[in-house]
């Protein structure tokens, strides 16, 4: 060693770095015949996988689309006059003909409308079916029915329907033991009073599935299939069932990953997306083989960004000097000072090189850093007011979600003077809150947005809502932070006025005090306790519970206005609920800094 560094320590700092360059050189160009190989199969399973990525997002698009129709279809079962009539009048166990007639007429009007399924089903409250099927037959054990596991789920699913694999023996196909497909389950309950009516089943086959599959399989040489969390096939691959199974038991397939495995001989790219039903994955597996033809491109790419790489370099390095390393060190001292805090600027000379560009940059640098630290304060406002923004948008989304589903409601009863009207005052409130994304409304707006979601709400509960407003004329062109009221109402109604049965009185009353602007919401509800109001004031409930409309109403008018204690809440319990805000008030032109 100390032979080697006195045998280099003869030459000038530029020959060393010359030969030192060129000994890199040379060892880099050997290495890389060796790794473009490698890189060769990184580049291809990159490509493979990204591709497989978006093939499976695609499919998946493809078989949520026919999930959802039979959801759909579903729900027109549900709705159907003539099943809900039917399941109504039936009294005994004995099957009435005209009962049957009419039902069945119903199924057969879905089974004919619906290209993806294959059988439908109803079970009333006796066990007795009713049912149509594309293909058959089909033998019905109905008397183990209570005895499933799908049936205790359904009727703890409060109505919702939900996928299964197959039936647990309920259905068998006696042609065809084997026969694999997938059910839709959901209890059909009374439209008016919810009280459970049947069991409806829906099957689709597995060749409906497989079709897609073999659509994009001839296209891209891959495989698909369907597992649940366990490693068991819900749809399995048209081949290599078991060279697949023993790959997929026992591991989880994460989502937007992929992962490269051998399954006979073949090299294939693995890749997994969550379907959204139950635990179940939809799983591709796509032939790494067949992009071999890529190789010489792109191992002559990186032979010839080799080359260029070794003549720029010795260019480079045949045009360093003795004299760069002085003012590297000045510079490396000046970092060594912006790291102990010192933001002390370089002195720049008159050269035109690389190193006074330096210089520039890191002086451009300090000063973007100092800047940067003031800016720190204003950018952790902006973030918590994006956060309280996100909070809004999250507030209730039921209301939105019950609007629509009444709005279906009345659709399918024909009521098309409410449906106008709750229709109209949805795209009102909606049209009011959002505001083209301003932040503030004026008050005459927010009570017209108030207006539109009490329309709604006595639409839902027969007008048994009974609104006052109370405004001092000249504040209505005043100008407040928006959807302040909004919570409050719901407050009122959801939490006060609901106990009673849905029906009750709210009064708004605005006002001016000196400098600030009073809000007050009052309701003749079942009220709360001091406690629940604490906790509402005090504690941030999660998504969904009492309390946090009203505690993010508190964080925004703290953000916007600088009111640490802008809502007050006075509460007996039996004796109404009424909470006050307070804001400030903003003249024509003035903005408020947040």
């Amino acid at each position: 060693m100390k032979g080697i560094r006195k045998f280099f320590g003869r030459f000038k700092i530029r020959t060393k770095i010359i030969l030192l360059y060129l000994t890199v050189l040379l060892l880099s160009f050997l290495m890389t015949f060796t790794i473009i190989s490698k890189v060769n199969e990184a580049y291809t399973k990159r490509e493979v996988g990204n591709t497989g990525i978006q093939t499976l997002n695609a499919l998946k698009g493809n078989l949520t689309l026919v999930f959802e129709n039979v959801t759909q279809f579903s729900n027109l079962i549900y709705f159907d006059d003539n099943v809900q009539a039917s399941l109504k009048n039936i009294k005994s166990k004995n099957i009435n003909p005209t009962i049957q007639r009419r039902i069945t007429k119903s199924l057969i009007n879905m089974l004919l409308s619906g290209d993806y399924i294959s059988s439908v089903f109803i079970f009333d409250k006796y066990n007795n079916y009713y049912n149509t099927y594309k293909v058959g037959p089909i033998s019905v054990h109905n008397e183990k029915l209570g005895d499933t596991q799908w049936y205790a789920k359904m009727q703890e699913a409060n109505g919702n329907g939900f996928f299964i694999h197959k039936s647990e023996g309920i259905l068998e196909f006696p042609t065809r033991r084997d026969k694999n497909y997938i059910t839709y389950i959901k209890e059909i309950g009374a439209v008016n009073t919810y009280e459970p009516l049947a069991t409806l089943m829906v099957t689709v086959d597995e060749a409906t599935i497989q079709a897609y599959f073999e659509e994009v399989s001839s296209v891209h040489a891959s495989q698909f299939f369907i597992v649940d969390g366990a490693g068991n096939y819900i749809i399995p691959p048209s081949q290599y069932e078991e060279e697949y199974a023993e790959y997929i038991t026992g591991k989880k397939i994460s989502d937007e990953v992929y992962e490269t495995v051998k399954i006979k001989d073949s090299t294939v790219i693995m890749v997994g997306q969550e379907m959204g039903i139950a635990d179940w994955k939809l799983v591709g597996s796509f032939q790494l083989d067949n992009r071999k033809a890529l190789t010489p491109y792109y191992t002559t790419v990186i032979i010839l960004i080799m080359c260029l790489n070794i003549i720029f370099v010795f260019i480079c390095s045949m045009a360093l000097t003795r004299f760069i390393f002085t003012p590297l060190a000045k510079l490396e001292k000046h970092m060594k000072m912006v790291e102990e805090g010192e933001f002390i600027p370089v002195k720049l000379d008159g050269d035109q090189n690389e190193i006074n560009s330096l210089k520039k940059v890191f002086n451009h640098m300090t000063r973007s850093i100092q800047n940067l630290i003031e800016e720190v304060k204003a950018e952790e406002k902006i973030i918590a007011k994006g956060e309280l923004d996100l909070i809004q948008a999250q507030i209730n989304p039921h209301f939105l979600y019950n609007t629509l589903d009444a709005v279906s409601a009345l659709a399918l009863m024909k009521d098309n003077e409410n449906c106008f009207k709750m229709t109209q005052a949805l795209g009102s409130f909606y049209r009011n809150s959002l505001n083209s994304g301003m932040d503030f409304v004026t008050i005459s707006e927010e009570i017209q947005c108030i207006r539109s979601y009490i329309t709604i709400l006595n639409i839902r509960y027969d007008d048994k809502i009974k609104v006052k407003y109370e405004v001092e004329e000249h504040l209505l062109k005043h100008k407040i932070l928006k959807l302040l009221l909004q919570p409050l109402i719901e407050n009122a109604v959801h939490h006060g006025i609901k106990g009673n049965n849905g029906a009750g009185n709210i009064l708004i009353k605005i006002f001016e005090d000196e400098e600030e602007i009073i809000l007050i919401v009052s309701d003749d509800g079942v009220g709360m306790t001091e406690e629940r109001a604490r906790a509402i004031m005090d504690e941030k409930s999660v998504t969904g519970k009492p309390g946090f409309g009203i505690y993010s109403l508190k964080q925004r008018i703290t953000l916007y206005y600088g009111i640490p204690n802008p809502i007050m809440i006075h509460s007996e319990v039996e004796g109404g609920c009424e909470i006050t805000v307070r804001v400030k008030k903003i003249e024509e032109g003035e903005t408020i800094e947040h």
